[in-house]
């Protein structure tokens, strides 16, 4: 089983049109575990606020069983 994340990234900005602000977007990357996945999310949100605090980002943690063909 592999971990997915996807990420969702939101700028607050009065002169950015609303359905322009947020962006989800899917990462490429996979985990082995959900909390490896949780603490990539807080790692990366801690990061990136820090450099802008009108940025916000989160993150979804999903499971997929994986077969090979």
């Amino acid at each position: 089983m592999k971990v997915f994340l996807i990420m969702i990234a939101c700028l607050q900005s009065t002169i950015t049109p609303l359905d322009k602000t947020c962006a989800l977007i899917p990462m490429t990357e996979t985990f082995e575990t959900v909390p490896e996945c949780l603490g990539f999310i807080e790692y990366f949100r801690q990061n990136v606020q820090s450099a802008d605090p009108d940025f916000y980002v989160t993150g979804f943690c999903t499971t997929k069983e994986i077969t090979s063909i």
